[in-house]
């Protein structure tokens, strides 16, 4: 089985990751000419976190994002008015992490590039439609 995966996203990167250690071959297809680093700061929650793990990830992840440990909401003045304890603080076995999204997208590159090959990473290419039969799309 081959699958075909419409978006260089993080969604598209992570699913190729998964289905490459599953031993299913993958091949990413994306619309712009060129995956770039764009975006703004995220929140990767604690399974999320697990997710990246699982592939291995969670080492340059740590070198890259910054580690949430608290939430904590301020008056317009800097008085704390609220906090929650986060990831590893909250109990969780993973940590929570704030990274800028493009940083996450380039560091899901470079490990789908490595792992699955840089010829699986195809550019320029917009999903217009499909058709599908009783086997295959």
């Amino acid at each position: 089985m081959r699958v075909m995966i419409a978006g260089g996203g993080i969604g598209g990167l992570t699913a190729a990751l998964h289905l490459h250690r599953a031993g299913i071959s993958a091949q990413v297809f994306e619309s712009s000419a060129e995956i770039k680093a764009l975006g703004v700061g995220i929140n990767l929650l604690p399974h999320a976190v697990r997710e990246l793990t699982e592939l291995g990830l969670q080492s340059e992840l740590a070198e890259t994002a910054i580690e949430t440990r608290d939430l904590i909401y301020h008056t317009q003045y800097g008085r704390p008015i609220w906090q929650e304890p986060r990831g590893l603080a909250a109990g969780y076995e993973w940590p929570q992490f704030s990274i800028h999204r493009g940083a996450l997208q380039a560091l899901l590159l470079a490990a789908v590039r490595k792992q699955l090959g840089p010829d699986n990473i195809v550019t320029g290419h917009h999903l217009s439609g499909f058709d599908q039969d009783g086997n295959s799309v």
